[in-house]
């Protein structure tokens, strides 16, 4: 049975600190109940709170309209994934800051409609969080791989390679994708997962300081300078977040989307998003695999 979400107006929450907050009050109710007599009584009260840091506010660089926006953005992209996971409670918070959010804004506002009485309709799966064992499996082999890599980092270097800032991303690998907005929803916690490493000490192993040197470029130099070939590797990375660039965030002509498609053997448009959201979980585990005997081999 699918589900729709009815939207009321959003609230300004003035706390003193030094954010943005808006509470988004929403009904959910039985698809099948719009517009019948018992809709009313048979709908449940729910309300999302989105706070959002003044550096990232700042960040993003948009009016106020367009920021209300982008925020119900999030929130209501939360709240589906807990509809469908089934742990909606009656009142959701989510806290957006620089560490937890891609930069720039990953939303184009213009897309987005107005949360003003909005009316979203969620498609629920057949199959529920966690019951398709295939993911079960890819996600538990993702994690085992994380921390081993970390542990054979950790006796060279006393420190972690991958850190993980939101937690909750990790959950992502264990879900299939079926619509456009899940297979979105998805990429973000793999770029996310591709691209949080411990920069911190990977500056001081490779003695880059440039800020403009991100975390998968640091990790190459590392990897080279250890020597270790790690072509393989880094491109996978690259091109996850390349990926990730794609519509609804630049468009799919932004660059390099069309060749990380292609890296992936992804066709374009995407048809079939659990497919290709499988694949891409696949090649993120091979990368793992690579590196991790990369690392056991120069700790040996």
């Amino acid at each position: 049975m699918n589900k729709t979400l009815i939207f009321e107006p959003a609230r300004r929450v003035i706390s003193g600190k030094d954010v943005t907050e808006f509470v988004f009050p929403f009904r959910l109710v039985d698809s099948e109940l719009l517009g019948r007599p018992e809709e009313l009584s048979q709908s449940t009260q729910h309300q999302i709170s989105v706070v959002v840091s003044r550096t990232l506010a700042a960040c993003w660089n948009l009016t106020d309209d367009q920021q209300l926006r982008v925020m119900y953005e999030y929130g209501k992209r939360h709240v589906i994934e807990k509809i469908r996971e089934g742990t909606l409670s009656d009142s959701e918070e989510i806290d957006l800051h620089t560490r937890n959010t891609e930069l720039p804004c990953p939303f184009d506002p213009e897309r987005i409609e107005n949360p003003m009485n909005a009316v979203v309709k969620v498609d629920l799966a057949e199959k529920k969080f966690m019951e398709d064992s295939s993911f079960l499996s890819l996600a538990s082999s993702i994690i085992d791989a994380r921390d081993n890599i970390n542990a054979i980092f950790n006796l060279r270097n006393k420190d972690k390679l991958i850190v993980l800032v939101e937690e909750r991303d990790l959950l992502q690998f264990f879900r299939d994708a079926l619509t456009p907005e899940d297979f979105f929803y998805r990429l973000c916690a793999l770029a996310n997962a591709a691209t949080q490493m411990n920069t911190h000490r990977l500056r001081r192993l490779t003695q880059i300081e440039d800020t403009q040197v991100k975390s998968i470029q640091l990790l190459e130099f590392y990897l080279n300078n250890i020597g270790v070939t790690g072509a393989e590797i880094i491109k996978t990375l690259r091109n996850i977040t390349k990926l990730r660039q794609g519509y609804p965030v630049h468009g799919d002509r932004a660059k390099g989307v069309l060749e990380a498609h292609e890296y992936f053997s992804i066709e374009y448009p995407i048809v079939d998003y659990s497919a290709t959201w499988k694949k891409l979980l696949k090649k993120y585990l091979e990368a793992l695999q690579l590196l991790l005997k990369a690392l056991k081999e120069k700790a040996a």
